[in-house]
Protein backbone atom coordinates (compact mmCIF):
# COMPACT_ATOMS: atom_id res chain seq x y z
CA UNK A 1 0.00 0.00 0.00
CA UNK A 2 1.53 3.44 -1.49
CA UNK A 3 1.26 6.68 0.40
CA UNK A 4 2.52 10.09 -0.81
CA UNK A 5 5.52 9.71 1.05
CA UNK A 6 6.30 6.53 -1.30
CA UNK A 7 5.68 9.02 -4.12
CA UNK A 8 8.34 11.27 -2.46
CA UNK A 9 10.75 8.63 -1.71
CA UNK A 10 10.74 7.68 -5.32
CA UNK A 11 10.04 10.98 -7.60
CA UNK A 12 13.07 12.69 -5.45
CA UNK A 13 15.50 9.82 -7.11
CA UNK A 14 14.55 10.91 -10.68
CA UNK A 15 16.84 12.84 -12.85
CA UNK A 16 16.18 16.95 -12.54
CA UNK A 17 12.56 16.12 -10.64
CA UNK A 18 11.75 18.43 -8.26
CA UNK A 19 8.90 18.92 -5.63
CA UNK A 20 6.73 21.67 -6.43
CA UNK A 21 2.93 23.03 -5.62
CA UNK A 22 0.08 22.96 -8.10
CA UNK A 23 -1.96 26.24 -8.92
CA UNK A 24 -4.46 24.94 -5.78
CA UNK A 25 -2.15 24.40 -3.10
CA UNK A 26 -1.58 20.44 -3.99
CA UNK A 27 2.06 18.97 -3.53
CA UNK A 28 3.32 17.77 -6.96
CA UNK A 29 6.77 16.63 -8.41
CA UNK A 30 8.18 18.49 -11.18
CA UNK A 31 10.59 17.93 -14.06
CA UNK A 32 11.30 21.25 -15.61
CA UNK A 33 8.13 23.69 -15.44
CA UNK A 34 5.68 19.83 -15.83
CA UNK A 35 4.26 17.98 -13.28
CA UNK A 36 4.49 14.27 -13.25
CA UNK A 37 3.21 13.45 -10.15
CA UNK A 38 0.26 15.48 -8.51
CA UNK A 39 -1.59 14.21 -5.09
CA UNK A 40 -5.50 14.88 -5.25
CA UNK A 41 -7.47 13.90 -2.27
CA UNK A 42 -11.14 12.51 -2.34
CA UNK A 43 -13.89 13.99 -0.03
CA UNK A 44 -12.61 11.22 2.65
CA UNK A 45 -9.05 12.51 2.37
CA UNK A 46 -8.13 9.54 0.34
CA UNK A 47 -5.07 9.68 -1.47
CA UNK A 48 -4.90 9.83 -5.38
CA UNK A 49 -2.32 9.73 -7.62
CA UNK A 50 -2.43 11.94 -11.00
CA UNK A 51 0.20 11.01 -13.17
CA UNK A 52 0.63 10.86 -17.06
CA UNK A 53 1.47 8.43 -19.78
CA UNK A 54 2.32 8.82 -23.20
CA UNK A 55 0.33 5.19 -24.20
CA UNK A 56 -2.91 6.78 -25.87
CA UNK A 57 -4.69 3.55 -25.21
CA UNK A 58 -4.53 3.70 -21.71
CA UNK A 59 -7.93 3.70 -20.92
CA UNK A 60 -8.72 0.54 -22.59
CA UNK A 61 -4.83 -1.23 -21.12
CA UNK A 62 -6.33 -0.51 -17.42
CA UNK A 63 -9.84 -1.16 -17.85
CA UNK A 64 -9.55 -4.48 -15.95
CA UNK A 65 -7.68 -2.72 -13.20
CA UNK A 66 -10.87 0.32 -12.18
CA UNK A 67 -10.68 -0.74 -8.69
CA UNK A 68 -7.11 1.28 -8.90
CA UNK A 69 -6.80 3.74 -11.97
CA UNK A 70 -10.59 5.12 -12.15
CA UNK A 71 -10.37 8.54 -14.17
CA UNK A 72 -7.89 8.65 -17.82
CA UNK A 73 -8.58 11.93 -19.65
CA UNK A 74 -6.72 11.39 -23.21
CA UNK A 75 -5.30 14.36 -25.17
CA UNK A 76 -3.31 14.33 -28.27
CA UNK A 77 -0.26 13.30 -27.04
CA UNK A 78 -0.63 11.61 -23.79
CA UNK A 79 -3.33 10.59 -20.87
CA UNK A 80 -3.79 12.28 -17.76
CA UNK A 81 -4.58 8.64 -15.24
CA UNK A 82 -5.69 8.84 -11.56
CA UNK A 83 -5.05 6.18 -9.19
CA UNK A 84 -5.82 5.35 -6.01
CA UNK A 85 -2.38 5.40 -4.01
CA UNK A 86 -4.03 3.03 -1.56
CA UNK A 87 -4.11 0.56 -4.24
CA UNK A 88 -0.80 0.59 -5.88
CA UNK A 89 2.46 -1.34 -3.81
CA UNK A 90 6.24 0.46 -3.86
CA UNK A 91 7.37 -1.41 -7.07
CA UNK A 92 4.05 -0.73 -9.58
CA UNK A 93 4.25 3.04 -7.87
CA UNK A 94 7.88 3.51 -9.20
CA UNK A 95 7.34 2.10 -12.71
CA UNK A 96 4.52 4.67 -12.97
CA UNK A 97 6.35 7.57 -11.52
CA UNK A 98 9.37 6.44 -14.06
CA UNK A 99 7.43 6.79 -16.94
CA UNK A 100 5.14 10.05 -16.08
CA UNK A 101 8.56 11.65 -15.78
CA UNK A 102 9.81 10.02 -18.95
CA UNK A 103 6.19 11.91 -20.46
CA UNK A 104 6.32 14.70 -19.03
CA UNK A 105 10.31 15.76 -19.62
CA UNK A 106 9.37 14.70 -23.42
CA UNK A 107 11.74 11.50 -23.70
CA UNK A 108 9.81 8.98 -26.00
Amino acid sequence: MATWADVDDLAARLDRATPGVAHEGSPTWDVGPHPFARLRLDDGGREILQFWSMDLDSEAALASRRDVFFHVATFSVKCSIWAWLDRLDRTELAEILEESWRARRGVR
